[in-house]
């Protein structure tokens, strides 16, 4: 800048933009910057302006320096005005005579024994506030041309507080709180329930009792914080009394949410009317995942509302039976998003982490010894746990293999950098892991270049993939020629789910990837789309991959937009006549959904598993993907489910090939089917296989019983294998009842001389009249 420009200088750019200089001593410079640029910060941010400071004016550096102020003509206004006070500050109080010139100024009249409380130390109370509620705060003094002839002993002190309206209101609360805990009833004493008739910006107050003051307030102000975030509304205690600021459907929404919080402390059940609301957004979480959804005393829930400015809470009772259960979250449409997807990946989690609940169950029941176990190694159903304990290990050494990729064909290398070669890998080699399971291919990293092995098709696959995964680092993925890409399904995503369907820093698909062995990421993507745009997400792998993380994918929308798959699917036949791949519909009434779905989605895994057949349920529609026989035997083995729940079911088992019959001695059943089934559900997971005791064929109470097992032929055999040595043990340790019979000694599991069995009494139940728990009922009823 030439030395000889003006002492301020304005440069117009258009009608209202502009730069202010002017010129300041190093001292004033100094004090405008503030500790660590603090106070330059604060000026900036209350004006809205851009504030900058430079060196001296030319070559003589002890001329001072230059305060470069840009922006609005009203934010350079208010950011002059400012930095006016600031300098004022230096060396004595501030005055204003006419506050009613100012429309950025509020005056909060303080009584003057709670100055230095409102102060804090070295002003560090109202530091805080200005950096809360981005403002401008410092006490005025009395005009010392015009001192007060008789000094009141209860005199007062006046704080200006300059600003936004919003933010300005929102510091005079918490001054004003603080000031209501050093004297109870200063603002307060008069002031109960009220509501403002205006529209815009104005102030509701609501009363809060002594009981429920500290949970309305939660721990250093959680609770109420997360209130005023999620509607938008300034929401503060002052005393017992809540005052709530911002227009109409923001203070109504801030007393909504307090008074539902309120009801919930007193064991309350909140039902909320969704009908015409916008600031809602409903998830469906089944029974089982509720929970792992909420955490221990609410603390998952609470993490997932303060990470993402939301209010969420379960609607309706507890425990009235209904699955699955409806979670709101209320905020603003962005924060809802987050939240969505926070929520739907602890859903996710617990799906996956079912495998490994029935051993952790096992241990628990295990941890303390038992009547005869000295060294907690012996007793009653040790043998029982140790074969569900081995079970369980080994479907999680399963899952947790890597898909073997043999490393057989010919090889080329493409040349990579050290960068590019990092990010392939991924964290810990997934992305690596990935590409070679999508593609078939082996991948090897070696002096700057990447090695693929494999066929030639295997080979071009690696290759498109790797180039793909580079492309996401320099910005969003377009595919043009869709059609020539045998290995690709397109899934259109309506925007508004987009988020949900991503899940935290795409945590859903890198999910649906991992169950699936897939490729997916969005093409084209638009963070800024509008809600009604569609957004297309590309899947690559092999058909019947692509197919189940399709559905999966599928089901996500369909659980963020109830209706937006099914309502389109309806209409469809429900049956493909195509012998080969294809998918099926078929419906499912409400009250059999629990029962298909299964604790963490385990009884559609099964019947997956059993059938061959990639299924997935979305809304209450059941997707079978398979070729025909495959969606076939997945229909039949539902029906029989359907059936299972109200009855006994009976199968003409004869010409099929995708079944093994075991004849079950009467005794052996409950022994055979377990507690509540679980003997047989372990068989169940450990084999891929899908069993249930047949009823009502010629003679109920006919001895042995058929125990119907399908399955794939290996997978079959291994059940049997399994189940036999239930029947064997049952029978070699003396367990079998004779009625009339004093019964054996038995083992250390057996029945006590003369006793009745609990076991044995299930068994003559379910000959005289319907099934016990450890007879059908046991045996599908889960």
């Amino acid at each position: 800048m030439p030395s000889g420009l003006p002492k301020a200088a304005e440069v117009d750019k258009g009608n209202d933009e502009g730069v202010e200089i002017r010129k300041v001593t190093k001292e004033e410079a100094a004090f405008i910057l503030g500790q660590g640029g603090k106070t330059k910060a604060k000026l900036c941010t209350v004006s809205g302006a851009n504030i900058e400071l430079s060196e001296a004016w030319g070559q003589d550096r002890s001329a001072g320096s230059q305060l470069r102020i840009s922006g609005t003509t009203k934010q350079r206004k208010y950011a002059r005005k400012y930095v006016e006070f600031v300098i004022a500050q230096r060396i004595g109080p501030v005055k204003i005579d006419n506050p009613d010139a100012h429309d950025d100024l509020t005056i909060l009249v303080v009584p003057a024994d709670t100055v230095s409380f409102i102060t804090g130390k070295q002003g560090s109370f109202l530091r805080l506030v200005e950096e809360e509620w981005g403002s401008l705060l410092f006490f005025l003094q009395v005009n010392p041309k015009r001192p007060p002839q008789n000094v009141d002993p209860t005199r007062t002190e006046r704080l200006a507080i300059f600003g936004p309206e919003r933010r300005r209101r929102g510091a005079q609360l918490k001054v004003m709180a603080a000031i209501e805990m050093k004297i109870q009833g200063y603002f307060t004493k008069n002031v109960g329930d009220s509501e403002s008739p205006e529209a815009g910006f104005a102030t509701d107050t609501m009363t809060i009792k002594e009981e429920d003051y500290s949970y309305a307030l939660g721990r250093s102000g959680s609770t109420r914080k997360k209130l005023a975030r999620a509607s938008s509304c300034i929401v503060e205690y002052v005393g017992r009394v809540a005052y709530f600021c911002g227009d109409r459907p923001e203070r109504v929404r801030a007393k909504e949410y307090l008074q539902w919080l309120l009801h919930q402390r007193i064991g309350g059940h909140v039902r909320v009317d969704q009908a015409g609301r916008d600031d809602v957004a409903m998830i469906m979480v089944p029974n089982s995942c509720i929970g792992f959804v909420t955490g221990h005393k609410g603390a998952s829930l609470r993490a997932i509302e303060e990470e993402t400015n939301t209010f969420c809470f379960i609607d309706g009772v507890a425990d009235d039976g209904e699955d699955p259960k409806p979670l709101l979250i209320f905020g603003c449409i962005e924060d809802r998003r987050i939240a969505e997807s926070l929520v739907w990946e602890k859903i996710s989690q617990k799906y996956d982490e079912y495998d490994s609940w029935e051993s952790r169950g096992d241990k628990g029941r295990r941890k303390g010894k038992g009547k005869g176990d000295k060294d907690g190694k012996k007793g009653k159903g040790r043998k029982d746990d140790a074969r569900a304990d081995a079970a369980a290990q080994a479907r999680r050494d399963e899952s947790e293999q890597e898909s073997p990729v043999k490393k057989v064909g010919d090889t080329e290398a493409m040349s990579m950098s050290d960068d590019d070669a990092a990010f392939l890998m991924g964290p810990g080699g997934k992305t690596k892991r990935k590409i070679m399971a999508v593609s078939g291919a082996h991948l090897d990293f070696k002096n700057k270049c990447m090695e693929v092995t494999g066929s030639l098709e295997q080979r071009s696959r690696a290759k498109k993939y790797v180039q793909l995964v580079m492309a996401q680092r320099l910005g969003p993925v377009k595919i043009d020629d869709n059609e020539k890409h045998d290995d690709l399904s397109i899934v259109e995503v309506p925007a508004d789910a987009v988020s949900f369907v991503t899940g935290r820093q795409g945590s859903f698909l890198r999910l649906v990837e991992e169950e699936f062995g897939t490729l997916l990421f969005f093409l084209d993507f638009n963070k800024s789309s509008r809600r009604d745009t569609i957004e297309r997400l590309a899947i690559f792998g092999p058909l019947r991959e692509r197919r189940g993380a399709e559905l999966k994918v599928m089901a996500a929308i369909e659980a963020k937009q109830p209706g937006y798959i099914t309502k389109k699917d309806a209409a469809l036949p429900s049956r493909d006549p195509a012998e080969g791949f294809a998918t099926d519909r078929m419906p499912i009434e409400e009250d059999d959904y629990s029962y298909a779905l299964g604790k963490g989605g385990a009884t559609r895994k099964k019947i997956a598993r059993a059938s061959g057949c990639v299924i997935e349920y979305i809304g209450r529609l059941a997707y079978l993907s398979g070729v025909k026989k495959e969606r076939t035997r997945a229909r039949e083995y539902l029906g029989w489910l359907f059936c299972q729940r109200v009855g006994p079911v009976e199968v003409n088992y004869a010409r099929r090939d995708d079944v093994s019959v075991l004849q079950v001695p009467k005794d052996c059943v409950g022994f055979v089917t377990g507690h509540k089934g679980a003997s047989l559900r372990a068989v169940e997971e450990a084999t891929g296989t899908f069993c249930f005791i047949e009823g009502g064929r010629e003679d109920p109470y006919r001895d042995p019983k058929p125990l119907l097992v399908f399955g794939g032929a290996e997978a079959r055999g291994q059940a049997e294998e399994m189940l036999k040595k239930r029947i064997d043990q049952k029978l070699v340790e003396g367990w079998v009842h004779e009625e009339g019979g004093e019964g054996g000694k038995g083992g250390k599991g057996g029945r006590r001389k003369g006793g009745k069995d609990p076991m044995e009494r299930d068994s003559r139940i379910s000959e005289h009249g319907g099934f016990s728990s450890g007879g059908l009922g046991a045996s599908f009823l889960y």
